[in-house]
């Protein structure tokens, strides 16, 4: 069975190799060449194809093989080996962790819900800030930066997260290069790693400020000792409306949409 499977990822290989033959770099050799060969056969015959074919075409170093290969995988290549992406774990003060390393961790803030002017994007601000006193001073003319609170007293499965306040977590995942927050599916697409799923959530839909979406984590943490009903930039869990523009089915009215963030 061996033999075929060397057959095989030989045949299907050659041309692809051929052509990267005139590349003295053996990283752009490799990132052309064996994520085909790791398709068609296992790792052992993915190695030993390439180091034979290699050496067919005079790129062999002075033991006749190619230079370690650290950066094998279906989905990953020499050219992303290095590369790395940064994303917020929305209301976890950790990162997942067989995909990614803890940069920081903080709060969830932004705009508050009354206000119309101000930003509408989330913030995760650091749990130990650094102010530069020579940049302070009195004034009234500024932009209001508020903490996160969840509201989700009729949404009983994160009832009891009612009013406390909202952590993240701003995550590190290497040998990957972008990310991408996906709503209304719990799964990534093929070939990229989840980095978590959760519940989409946004502002109410009658107050002024509005906020973008924000996948929170479906396990979600919160700020120990927080309950008081500060308000700020409020988070509600987000529901598909029907009757207007939205496709339904699939979708269904008026029920929680979940969210996943993936990385490639």
């Amino acid at each position: 069975m061996k033999i075929v499977n060397y057959i095989t990822v030989f045949a299907s290989c050659l041309i692809v190799m051929n052509q990267a033959k005139r590349n003295p770099m053996y990283q752009a050799f490799q990132f052309k060449v064996y994520p085909l060969c790791r398709i068609l056969g296992d790792d052992e015959v993915a190695d030993n194809v390439v180091n034979y074919i290699w050496n067919i075409l005079g790129g062999g170093g002075d033991d006749g093989n190619l230079p370690p290969n650290d950066c094998k995988g279906e989905f990953m290549t020499c050219e992303t080996r290095n590369a790395s992406v940064v994303y917020t774990h929305w209301g976890r003060t950790d990162c997942t962790p067989d995909t990614s390393d803890v940069i920081y961790t903080g709060y969830i803030a932004g705009g508050s819900h009354l206000h119309s002017g101000g930003g509408k994007n989330p913030l995760c601000l650091p749990e130990s800030p650094e102010y530069n006193n020579g940049l302070i001073a009195s004034g009234s003319l500024r932009s209001l930066v508020y903490g996160a609170e969840f509201e989700t007293s009729t949404y009983s499965p994160l009832a009891g997260l009612h009013d406390k306040d909202a952590v993240c977590a701003v995550c590190l995942a290497q040998g990957r290069s972008t990310s991408l927050m996906i709503p209304a599916k719990r799964t990534c697409p093929q070939g990229w790693t989840k980095e978590y799923e959760g519940l989409l959530m946004g502002d109410y839909y009658t107050h002024k400020g509005g906020h973008e979406y924000i996948c929170i984590d479906s396990n979600p943490e919160v700020r120990p000792g927080s309950s008081p009903n500060h308000n700020g930039f409020l988070l509600y869990p987000a529901v598909g409306v029907c009757g207007y523009s939205l496709a339904c089915p699939p979708y269904v009215d008026n029920a929680e949409l979940p969210c996943v963030v993936c990385t490639w």
